[in-house]
């Protein structure tokens, strides 16, 4: 079966991405992606399937996933309530030394073992995943300290089960991520300006109408919303210096103030001037 490569994207002022109970009960997705991937999970009954292995588990799953191992989704196929909580994060997202810290040794460790893909057993599984639960209303500060908290007691005080031998999946989507890396840089390089779609499909040897259902098949975004998303958190920045709305619009590529006024508020919930006074 070949692996899907799932292309995740993770907000500049966050260093991981949650995602709550997202129902992918009925979508079959058998992907990787370089991000680690922390997973809790409350229902009857489903399935584990993570690389070469694959059981069922009852009642709650706690799984830590590496980087590339393929892997289904866990609700895949539920026809009964559930909940479930993903958190996924780059390698370095405590930092580029982060290895190096003498007092994240056993966080490091749990990273390792991870590379095979682990789940976690004993009497606080459950309390590890309520906390979890509770990460989306926290603030970005707050749910980065219980996430490296959560992580010390993963390494530290629950059992943990490999599910594979060892870690053997170097990339298997290697094509389709330099393919993302290629969309990645060209936004970050270009969001001030206007981006054809030609062109980006160009860079990726795609045409416009492949390269949209690609994009929209990776990220479940339109490429423009994709864009705009992107300009938003420029312009977030942004608001917290003393610089006009309506340059901030045009520096971030935004056609007219209006439309600018418009995106910022469908996506954050509130003007931007209401947003600079809230700072």
């Amino acid at each position: 079966m070949k692996v899907q490569f799932e292309a995740i994207q993770i907000q500049e002022e966050s260093s991981f991405r949650i995602l709550q109970t997202p129902h992918l009960q009925d979508f079959y997705l058998w992907h990787s992606h370089p991000e680690y991937e922390l997973l809790y999970i409350e229902a009857e009954t489903g399935p584990r399937r993570v690389g070469s292995h694959v059981s069922q588990y009852q009642q709650s799953d706690l799984v830590f996933i590496g980087p590339h191992i393929p892997h289904l989704n866990f609700d895949y196929g539920l026809k009964v309530p559930y909940r479930k909580i993903v958190v996924q994060m780059k390698e370095d997202f405590l930092g580029k030394t982060w290895t190096e810290v003498p007092e994240l040794h056993a966080i490091k460790e749990l990273f390792e073992r991870a590379k095979t893909g682990i789940i976690f057993e004993g009497e606080r599984k459950e309390e590890i995943g309520h906390r979890l639960m509770a990460l989306p209303e926290k603030s970005h500060f707050d749910q980065f300290v219980e996430i490296l908290s959560v992580f010390q007691i993963l390494a530290k005080e629950l059992k943990w089960v490999y599910l594979n031998e060892m870690a053997t999946w170097d990339n298997p989507s290697k094509k389709e991520e330099q393919r993302w890396q290629i969309v990645k840089d060209w936004v970050e390089n270009h969001f001030m300006e206007s981006i054809p779609l030609h062109e980006i499909a160009e860079k990726c040897h795609l045409s416009k109408e492949a390269f949209c259902r690609y994009f929209k098949s990776k990220t479940q975004l339109t490429f423009s919303n994709y864009v705009n998303q992107y300009r938003i958190t420029q312009a977030k920045k942004m608001l917290m210096q003393d610089i006009s709305i309506g340059e901030i619009a045009y520096a971030c590529g935004f056609e007219s103030l209006s439309y600018f006024t418009k995106i910022f508020t469908r996506t954050i919930g509130k003007s931007p001037n209401r947003y600079r006074k809230s700072l």
